[in-house]
């Protein structure tokens, strides 16, 4: 996100308030405690409820996009070992 051609149009503030609302979907969804360490952070820069809310879009198009990966990459695990990659069981049962 920092080194996109947008950046050349953002400040820091909108940079880092949207690197850390991505950070936070990200961990939420793969199942990390987030805490209020994102929410202090984005705090730190200055970011706000309006900017975040400005920038949800990209926000939420960059975290589907880091989400996504995740998923081929355990799916692409799955097909290789035939272990699911969160538990290291089987997938299915061996007749």
């Amino acid at each position: 996100m920092h080194r996109a051609e947008r950046r050349t149009f953002t400040t820091a503030t909108v940079r880092e308030t949207e690197a850390e609302s991505v950070a936070f979907i990200v961990g939420q969804a793969i199942g990390l405690e987030m805490g209020n360490a994102s929410s202090d952070y984005i705090q730190m820069y200055a970011g706000n409820a309006t900017l975040l809310a400005e920038s949800l879009e990209v926000v939420q198009r960059t975290a589907a996009v880091i989400l996504g990966a995740i998923t081929a990459e355990e799916s692409a695990q799955q097909d290789s070992t035939g272990f699911s990659p969160q538990t290291h069981e089987p997938i299915a049962e061996v007749a």
